[in-house]
């Protein structure tokens, strides 16, 4: 039988659904949930495996329920229109499939009826008109298998081309046609994975190639026995494509290309680090259409979404988004800006570096060496006539002074600072100096966010070592960690063994209310701004990891590692 991925909402659904049409009674519907637990499979696999429903019969009466018309999408191709207007990650969480564009109608395939709710959503983000069919559960997995196997496609590292960023005269060094190949292949690699990060390294007796694949350094161990006997070459290949000195090895040097293939264009930062065994290089993958995400797919729960559009779409403010390094700041504020920005609204950015190109926004790299920072690039915004003001990270008291004094005349500030949480941002801003009453009237919203290793739910099995004990160490409550099913990858072919595929994000939003701004002005301590929050509703990171452990997405593990150090 078929793997049935469906979320708890839907689950219910189809299970109510047909409670309410005497398809079952409520002895099926103890049956189910009992044999479920014991055979560790989904409440409907449950169902269909005894026989007590089938899949026709869930289609017909979703159908006649909400008179939809069936459709059979193994008849259907995929338009690659359908690609860009849903995100393939968004089409897959919520199980739902855009299957044909009919002017301004979006058609979209549905499996139960909880998806009705996600229509006002849809039309928003697609700007289209949503007209619902009935499919099967199988048949809709089926689709999004083939829209992923287009998504994965991969790309060949035999049709790819090396641009410098800069144009300069030829450089005279002999690199073999093999060296070019490798250096080639190894990108494409990375890419096809869906790296961010290339280290190429060399010590006395061997040399390595590692892949940072969602957030984690993974060993190439392919790549080893030709890199460590043509290092040197492997070095001046990847200077030359990133236009650096090639006889300079005593001192880092930084740099960057592009790689194109038919399919896929990357940016890449080069940085080579000289070490006592040769130089290090490592290499980020800038993917282009990372840089492209929608705010409505990065995963927010709509009241979180609600706070945070309010924010950003406040004529001034400033709005904060911390956490460490990785953990998916830029894409949330490219995404930001992507959702604010219109042609009558002027956006400046000082980035360190500027990682995409955002269409109608000014973007500014800042240049330390030149003293070029920060604060400078934000002294000159202010003569530019912005509404908007992105400030890439803040690092000193000065940016900071200057970031909130411009939310009070009349812009609206972004920018991102490295704390652990949320409400420890604002006792960072008093460390630094800077006046409460400053922060008090200028901070709207804050925001902490963590990347997290999804489950891979094509091996995804119950975790027998979590114990109720564990659960309750990292704060569930002991009638919750009694009945709680936490849930691991085995490893299999789709995840490269690893158990997990693919990443999401973890947040908690802070909304900076009456409240709080008082408790500011009255220089109250951390765990009394923490209690102030709590009792306003704010939920933690810790809470939101909670759900994801029940909801099978997260494993214990990747929870210890991601949200335990906080």
């Amino acid at each position: 039988m078929t793997k049935i991925n469906l979320d708890n909402k839907s689950e219910q659904s189809i299970l109510n659904m047909l409670l309410d049409h005497d398809a079952l009674n409520d002895s099926s519907i103890s049956k189910i949930n009992n044999t479920s637990k014991e055979i560790g499979k989904t409440k409907i696999e449950t169902a269909i495996e005894l026989k007590l429903t089938n899949e026709e019969k869930i289609l017909k009466l979703l159908s006649n329920s909400y008179s939809l018309d069936i459709v059979d999408l193994n008849e259907k191709k995929i338009d690659e229109k359908i690609k860009k207007i849903l995100d393939l990650r968004f089409v897959e969480d919520n199980h739902i499939v855009p299957f044909e564009i009919t002017g301004s109608t979006l058609k979209i395939a549905i499996p139960d009826g909880s998806k009705l709710s996600l229509m006002k959503n849809l039309k928003t983000m697609t700007q289209m008109e949503p007209e619902l069919y009935a499919a099967s559960i199988s048949n809709i997995n089926d689709f999004i298998a083939r829209l992923k196997k287009l998504e994965n496609k991969k790309i060949s590292s035999t049709n790819v081309k090396v641009e410098k960023i800069e144009k300069n005269k030829d450089e005279l060094v002999e690199v073999g046609s093999e060296v070019i190949v490798f250096g080639n292949k190894l990108i494409t690699e990375a890419i096809n994975l869906g790296a961010s990060d290339i280290h190429i390294e060399c010590f006395r007796d061997s040399a390595q190639v590692r892949f940072r694949v969602d957030g984690i350094l993974r060993v190439m161990k392919d790549y080893s026995s030709f890199l460590y006997e043509n290092y040197n070459a492997v070095v001046t290949r990847m200077k030359i494509i990133s236009k650096l000195d090639i006889a300079e090895r005593r001192l880092p040097q930084d740099g960057a290309s592009t790689f194109k293939s038919d399919t896929k264009e990357v940016d890449l930062r080069v940085s080579i680090l000289p070490t006592k065994n040769n130089e290090r290089i490592v290499m980020r993958i800038l993917n282009k259409e990372a840089g492209e995400k929608k705010l409505s797919e990065l995963g927010f729960e709509a009241k979180d979404l609600e706070k945070l559009t309010k924010a950003i779409t406040s004529p001034q403010g400033m709005v904060l988004v911390t956490g460490p390094t990785g953990s998916g700041k830029t894409t949330t504020l490219y995404s930001v800006l992507k959702h604010i920005n219109k042609p009558g609204m002027n956006i400046l950015t000082a980035e360190d570096p500027v990682e995409y190109e955002l269409e109608g926004v000014g973007q500014v790299q800042v240049k330390e060496a030149i003293d070029f920072t920060f604060e400078s690039a934000l002294r000159s915004f202010l003569r530019q006539d912005p509404e908007v003001i992105l400030v890439g990270e803040i690092r000193d008291k000065a940016t900071v002074d200057i970031a909130l004094k411009a939310s009070l005349t009349g812009h609206l500030v972004f920018s991102t600072l490295h704390t652990n949480d949320a409400p420890s941002s604002i006792t960072r801003l008093l460390n630094m100096g800077t006046p409460n009453y400053l922060i008090s009237a200028a901070l709207t919203l804050i925001m902490a966010q963590r990347l997290a290793r999804k489950n891979c739910s094509e091996c995804a099995i119950i975790d027998e070592n979590v114990t109720p004990k564990l659960l309750n160490a990292i704060g569930f409550l002991p009638e919750q960690s009694a009945r709680a099913k936490i849930y691991k990858g085995k490893g299999c072919d789709q995840c490269g063994n690893t158990g997990f595929k693919g990443r999401m994000g973890i947040y908690e939003i802070l909304e900076i209310d009456k409240e709080l701004k008082h408790g500011i002005l009255s220089d109250m301590s951390q765990a009394e701004l923490n209690a102030i929050a709590k009792k306003n509703g704010f939920r933690t990171m810790q809470e939101m990891g909670h759900d994801l452990l029940l909801s099978g997405d997260l494993c214990y593990s990747e929870f210890e590692r991601v949200l335990q150090s906080n």
